[in-house]
């Protein structure tokens, strides 16, 4: 048996950023290795520039994300000023930057994917070579009260809904992301997108998985955070079986105040 930690990812807009080269940024249809990394190293308080510590994270974890809803594409057309590269320059911030004048400021343009009302779920197994230490409990606390703001991919696209992590015993990834009981504001949203939550894209050697369709491979797995480098990573493409969802989490409801007891009036004379 497997400890899983499950939790959903839902916002207006999300940012799952492929391989960017010049000024079309794409994205994929699901968010990658690198972008969960990213959630969870924010949740846990892990710096960008901390390089040793990111890759404990990435050696302890394996993952898999289930399209829920696949969301609508959207593609903004973006524009920003940046100075002219010099040697010896730096700006400590953006107003430094456009302090210069109007001739030493360069317009850049580029197209950025973007993805509406995407709904996933992503769960989360111990790696069982793994070279870091993982612990299902206290990731899943790091989630709930992350030391960092999380985000969509970009920092303009904040979650829309708690990432509600949930610690998970099961026999196979399908068990598991079956057994998770979404509360009364994910299942709501659930039923109006009309999720159903059938295909997972999952690293080799998920536990118990079946129904594999095809292989992919993704560049997705950080290795220089400085220089933006990424290695490639094995995913495999599958389709659950339909289960019947768990129930769902009623709200709380306070009971009706009692009727106060039958009084008895005396007849006037």
């Amino acid at each position: 048996m497997t400890t899983f930690v499950t939790f959903a990812l839902y916002g207006p807009l999300a940012a799952m950023g492929e391989i960017a080269v010049g000024e079309n940024r794409p994205g994929w249809p699901r968010p990658g290795r690198s972008g969960v990394l990213g959630l969870l190293a924010a949740a846990l308080g892990i710096r960008r520039h901390q390089g040793a510590a990111l890759a404990v994270l990435d050696g302890a974890w394996a993952m898999a994300v289930r399209d829920d809803a696949p969301g609508r594409p959207l593609t903004d057309y973006h524009t920003i000023q940046a100075p002219s590269t010099r040697r010896g320059r730096a700006f400590a911030t953006r107003r430094d930057e456009l302090a210069l004048p109007r001739h030493e400021l360069n317009t850049l343009v580029s197209r950025r994917d973007y993805r509406a009302d995407a709904l996933f779920t992503v769960a989360l197994w111990p790696r069982p070579d793994g070279t870091g230490s993982a612990d299902p409990e206290a990731l899943a606390e790091a989630l709930r009260r992350p030391v960092f703001a999380p985000y969509f991919g970009r920092r303009g696209c904040p979650f829309a809904l708690p990432l509600d992590p949930q610690v998970i015993a099961a026999d196979s990834l399908a068990e598991a992301l079956a057994g998770r009981a979404p509360k009364a504001p994910e299942a709501t949203l659930r039923a109006a997108l009309g999720a159903d939550g059938r295909t997972v894209a999952a690293d080799v050697g998920a536990p118990g998985l079946s129904g594999v369709e095809r292989r992919e491979t993704r560049r997705d797995v950080p290795l220089n955070r400085d220089r933006w480098q990424f290695a490639e990573r094995d995913v495999l493409i599958a389709t659950l079986p339909p289960t019947t969802p768990p129930p769902t989490t009623p709200p709380p409801t306070t009971p009706p105040p009692a009727a106060p007891p039958p009084t008895t009036e005396e007849a006037t004379p």
